[in-house]
């Protein structure tokens, strides 16, 4: 692989067999919550428009299906018929994936940050349009609701065009991160489209020990200040057996490790 890939920096080494597809499935498949979680715990998928947040969840369907049928009930695309305005949730075993507007899309900045202070809350209902939400109406109107109380949130980024988000935009984004951390709810950020950063198909299974990547991590942790370990990469390409066998273990590897600290986190509370 030559000197585009290193293992010095590198944080995540996912087996890429079918023996660890076998048994990363069926661990979450068969994952029960914590006391007092519920039956399931939710994972809010938050990020700017067009970033493949919708595709993402169709990848974790996909990923946790029991058959390995492709599912694509979210709907997607960069048309703004398809955009996403509205709170929808999409269920696979105990895992409940929250599906949100692009932070972009809402109308101010402090409106992002009191909805998205509100959704970790429980206190969106589902269906509800965010960029006709008004956060500031009086508490009672939206109570919170446990069931819908978020323990884990993904920030999801186009790793490939990193570089062309504003200064402004990034600083949001490190603000947007901070109020997840201070509500005591695990975090990570997952990276769409590392396709485009030049990597062989062939070589998708050494993407963490692949240097350009690695510098757009190295990016990141500088300006949110999240570590890099908390930082991972996921595929919505489909293509071929074995690049699908792949783009599945690197989906369920992180829903493994955020379940892993998502316990941690409720059993520490």
């Amino acid at each position: 692989m030559g000197s585009h890939f290193s293992k010095d920096r590198c944080f995540h080494f996912p087996a890429m067999d079918k023996r660890n597809l076998g048994n990363l499935k069926n661990l979450l498949l068969n994952y029960n919550p914590p006391e007092g979680c519920g039956d399931c715990i939710n994972i809010l998928l938050f990020g700017m428009v067009g970033v493949g947040k919708s595709l993402t969840i169709n990848t974790f369907l996909s990923a946790l299906d029991p058959q390995g049928t492709t599912i694509t009930c979210v709907p997607t695309g960069d048309n703004p018929g398809s955009l996403t305005p509205e709170l929808r949730s999409y269920r696979a075993g105990s895992l409940n994936f929250w599906d949100s507007a692009g932070w972009n899309a809402m109308k101010n900045r402090g409106q992002t940050k009191k909805v998205l202070q509100m959704i970790l809350e429980g206190r969106v209902p589902k269906g509800t349009n965010l960029q006709n939400f008004n956060p500031d109406s009086d508490a009672s109107t939206y109570p919170a609701t446990p069931k819908n109380v978020i323990h884990g949130v993904a920030l999801i980024l186009d790793i490939s065009t990193i570089d062309l988000v504003s200064d402004d935009k990034m600083e949001e984004f490190q603000e947007l991160q901070t109020i997840v951390a201070q509500k005591y709810v695990h975090r990570v950020v997952i990276g769409t489209k590392f396709e485009l950063l030049g990597i062989p198909e062939k070589h998708n299974a050494w993407i963490y020990e692949y240097k350009p990547l690695q510098q757009k991590f190295d990016q990141l942790a500088k300006c949110t200040g999240m570590e890099r370990r908390s930082m991972f990469v996921v595929s919505n390409q489909w293509r071929g057996e074995q690049i699908e066998m792949i783009k599945c273990i690197l989906a369920l590897y992180v829903l493994d490790n955020m379940v892993r600290n998502i316990d941690r986190f409720l059993n520490a509370v």
